[in-house]
């Protein structure tokens, strides 16, 4: 038998327990509330290869050797070495990520090569998930996994963000030349692969103020790939600042030296760099060479 007293005090004690540990869980949560930051650590060793298809275009090559492929422009680039047109050269592309419509980010012909060759996922803004999926239904398009700013897809180890971009975003099918096609806006990408290393490719962009806030504060990626040319993105001396902003520890030089107009150097860039940034390592890259960071 339990007298009234003692099983109030039984009582007491289950309460006093369940309070402490509903304590304990809301502490818990406040302080994971609190991680507003993604932790940013030395990635463990692992390489990643990265390697510039000229102009705006690279190869990845992730820790598990899946390829991404960003803004492949491949059949017309100037700056492309020219192996990168035969068939199958690529032998497996897992991600095809798109950063905008111009026709020297994303031409049609050489996006319809891809998808036949290599049936990969492809990742890209709203509109044109729609504008490649009608005029290629057979691409896999991730438009429901990843189709706008701000979301992060984990592709098989590796975590896929969609960021702003200050840029137009407009399409032609097959040139320079012809009907202009609206497909949504222009986005950057951070890419953050199996080892922990995060790269931001702010693809065709002008400065802007995400560069701080959202890209350095938050982001915070090891690496950043910038356009220096001028005329349609940032020059050499934006270029600088926004490494000022972003704080990576290397930056890679793109998006200069393919057409006359663009006349800005590397070394204008590094020149820049020690005045604005003289911390951040600058990497220059040469077309269809790659590198393992």
């Amino acid at each position: 038998m339990v007298t009234r007293r003692d099983l109030l005090k039984k009582l007491g004690a289950l309460a006093g327990l369940a309070g402490a540990a509903a304590l304990g869980d809301r502490q818990i949560a406040r302080a994971a509330s609190d991680r507003t930051l993604p932790a940013r650590q030395t990635p463990p060793k692992g390489q990643v290869g990265i390697e510039w298809l000229g102009h705006g275009s690279f190869r990845f090559t992730s820790c598990n050797g899946k390829t991404i492929l960003l803004d492949p422009w491949i059949s017309t680039n100037p700056k492309c070495p020219t192996r990168y047109r035969d068939k199958g050269v690529f032998n497996q592309v897992a991600l095809v990520l798109w950063t905008h419509g111009h026709v020297d980010h994303f031409m049609l012909p050489d996006a319809k090569t891809l998808v036949a060759e290599y049936k990969p996922q492809i990742v890209a803004p709203w509109e044109l998930s729609f504008f490649i999926k009608a005029e290629i239904p057979e691409a896999d398009c991730k438009t429901f996994a990843l189709g706008n700013k701000g979301a992060t897809t984990d592709f098989d180890g590796i975590k896929i963000t969609m960021v702003e971009a200050f840029h137009s975003a407009g399409a032609q099918l097959t040139g320079f030349v012809g009907t202009n096609h609206f497909v949504g806006e222009a986005v950057g990408y951070i890419i953050e692969f199996e080892n922990g290393l995060r790269v931001y490719h702010s693809g065709d962009t002008a400065l802007m103020g995400d560069m701080k806030t959202i890209i350095g504060d938050y982001y915070q990626p090891d690496i950043a790939i910038l356009p220096i040319g001028g005329v349609f993105t940032m020059g050499p001396q934006d270029a600088a600042y926004a490494c000022k902003l972003i704080r990576p520890k290397v930056v890679i030089p793109e998006h200069y030296g393919t057409f006359p107009v663009l006349v800005s150097s590397s070394e204008d860039f590094k020149r820049q760099l020690d005045k604005y940034a003289v911390d951040v390592k600058m990497h220059p890259l040469v077309p269809g060479e790659p590198k393992l960071f």
